[in-house]
């Protein structure tokens, strides 16, 4: 064998162990499941789904090691409680958290929002600022509702959806040194988040988040990041930022979190488990007061939640390959659509994002033409896509309308995203035919149930 041969180069790291049957349903049995569903693709049954890209949280595929714990294969033990050292899950799992993330302390909880809570609790005041780079709605909501207000600062480049820039989700700095000259010591924390959601999972850098750094420690305010897709930021930092496109995975998350005086983390992206959620920080106090409201408020992991995320640490962080062909799944997908139709560019970290104002142009604003969108490409394929999370009011009062198409990490082939590919450049070319939706009113139906269309 020749010794100067590099050998194949491995895509997928790693195999399929368990299947579950995809329903393979005809037009009209996707006409009739809309029908039944007022044409929201949000409320079709999932045995009516043949591909699903309405989130990639907590639907991501388990590895056999972390399913060994979930159903609690080891011996029982109860959670938390009141004294966290006596758990073997959290000891486990605190441990492997402070290796590869640098924080001295964690308090694991039952998922992301519940973690924004708690830690809203203890760092916004009524009247506070918090600088924010287009925060996701729950945060923003969490930041609010104990009397904080949200001050945008995220870079302008955000709101240009076909712009090449490669940091869409940077701070502007410009705009974070105003607002702490101007408000001074109303400002009590910036908050970042890695890969911003609304934005197109668009990352940070690390250039920025130093400089953003150096500011708020300057005026000795607390910076945190919202890390539930730190591992796809890293990655294309990886990819995208001079000077560690020979640093591993691991080491950019471990700079990353130094750079943060705490962190709040939904577990059901990056640690692909079905619920869990974390409060990481540097503070003693904070630390003990996370985990005392974690008790009080019932938000506690069971041992087994904990432990699979502890397996899916090690797993991650073994090498790069998990985290690149997650990544490079969903940029597959994105350049199968790129130039067939409007989408956001540069591919983000986990979706990919249609612009549906340029999709449908002819859809007037008052027919739901991202609902309308969803239920074409549900009808011709059966594949489920839906609007996400509500934009940010910056997006929405520039009368930004998108589509999200996120990518569950290890559940689907190459051919399934070539098949939403398909799927998706097929609606663009007959987009002539969707014609958009009206609201269905019913008496005495609640503003808080989802919402119930029909055809224009």
């Amino acid at each position: 064998m020749k010794t100067t041969s590099s050998g194949i180069q491995f895509s997928t790291p790693y195999e399929i162990a368990v299947v579950r049957p995809l329903r393979q349903t005809t037009l009209d049995e996707r006409e009739e499941a809309l029908k039944a569903a007022y044409y929201n693709t949000e409320l079709i049954p999932q045995e009516m789904i043949y591909v699903d890209l309405k989130t990639d949280s907590g639907v991501s595929s388990l590895s056999a090691a972390q399913l060994s714990k979930l159903v609690g294969a080891g011996p029982l033990e109860s959670g938390m409680e009141m004294a966290a050292e006596g758990s073997r899950a959290f000891i486990s799992f605190s441990e492997q958290f402070q290796k590869l993330f640098g924080f001295p302390y964690v308090v694991p909880v039952t998922q992301g929002r519940a973690a924004e809570r708690i830690w809203a609790k203890l760092h916004v005041k009524g009247g506070m600022l918090v600088p924010g780079n287009m925060l996701f709605p729950s945060t923003r909501f969490h930041i609010e509702s104990n009397g904080g207000k949200i001050v945008d600062v995220i870079s302008a480049n955000a709101h240009d959806l076909y712009s090449e820039q490669l940091f869409k989700g940077n701070i502007d700095l410009n705009k974070l040194e105003t607002v702490f000259k101007e408000e001074g010591e109303q400002v009590g924390c910036v908050y970042v988040e890695l890969c911003v959601n609304s934005c197109g999972g668009h990352p940070v850098s690390l250039r920025n988040l130093k400089a953003a750094k150096t500011m708020a420690v300057a005026r000795q305010v607390p910076l945190f990041i919202d890390g539930c897709r730190i591992l796809e930021n890293s990655y294309l930092i990886k990819q995208r930022e001079p000077g560690y496109q020979s640093r591993s995975i691991r080491e950019i998350v471990y700079e990353t979190c130094s750079l943060a005086d705490g962190l709040t983390m939904s577990a059901l992206k990056d640690l692909l488990v079905p619920a869990g959620g974390l409060i990481a920080t540097r503070d003693a106090g904070k630390y003990q007061q996370a985990r005392v409201q974690s008790f009080l408020n019932g938000s506690q992991p069971p041992s087994t939640a904990m432990e699979a995320m502890s397996v899916a640490l090690g797993e991650i962080f073994s090498g790069d390959a998990y985290v690149t062909a997650r990544v490079e799944q969903v940029n597959y997908l994105w350049r199968r659509l790129k130039g067939g139709t409007p989408i956001l560019a540069p591919p983000g970290g986990h979706a990919v994002f249609l612009d549906v104002k340029s999709f449908l142009p002819h859809v007037a604003p008052d027919h739901y033409a991202a609902e309308a969108l969803a239920a074409f490409i549900y009808h011709v394929s059966g594949v489920r896509v839906t609007k996400g999370p509500p934009l940010a009011p910056s997006q929405s009062g520039r009368g930004v309308e998108l589509l999200r198409l996120a990518v569950p990490a290890r559940r689907y082939l190459q051919a399934h995203m070539d098949e939403v590919a398909d799927a998706v450049l097929y609606a663009f070319s007959h987009r002539a035919e969707i014609k958009g939706l009206k609201k269905v009113e019913q008496p005495g139906r609640s503003k808080y149930e989802p919402s119930l269309f029909t055809p224009v």
